[in-house]
């Protein structure tokens, strides 16, 4: 059975280089791929894709593993429902990254920067289990509010 990755852009920045490479990796069709593309240009030829849905909640639950950019509420929204989750800066965003470096460094998510695109498919081949996050146990989710409050 082939692995399912659901790969989400977001809805404010363009993310065509994360597109393109994921239709790279996918040019042989060996993952079921589908892609929310967003705002960006990129159509891609060897996955399934659309630019916005209402909701996300189907494609999450029927991913294996998720491919996201940094976005704070998306990533809580994640590490909520205890998947794996491959998460990417986008090198066109002002973001702030840290928040996503931080839940790797706490074992929750892989984390790669979205200038070094081309290691994404050794992480999606990788055999990972993550530490299933708990905002009890971490302050993480604390400053990830603070953060969002502050803005």
């Amino acid at each position: 059975m082939k692995t399912k990755i659901f790969v989400t852009t977001g809805s404010v920045l363009e993310f065509d280089s994360l597109i393109k490479e994921i239709d790279k990796i996918n040019k042989d069709q060996k993952y079921d791929v589908v892609c929310q593309t967003g705002v960006g240009n990129y159509n891609p030829k060897h996955t399934k894709h659309y630019k916005f849905k209402k909701s996300l909640a189907k494609d999450y639950s029927w991913a294996d593993i998720i491919i996201t950019h940094t976005g704070a509420g998306t990533l809580l929204e994640l590490l909520n429902k205890n998947k794996k989750i491959i998460c990417i800066s986008n090198p066109k965003a002002v973001d702030n990254h840290e928040i996503a470096e931080n839940f790797a460094k706490e074992g929750c998510l892989l984390f790669l920067n979205g200038n070094k695109l081309t290691e994404l498919n050794d992480l999606i081949k990788k055999d990972f289990k993550l530490k299933k996050y708990s905002s009890t146990k971490s302050t993480i989710g604390k400053e990830v509010l603070k953060f969002i409050l502050k803005s």
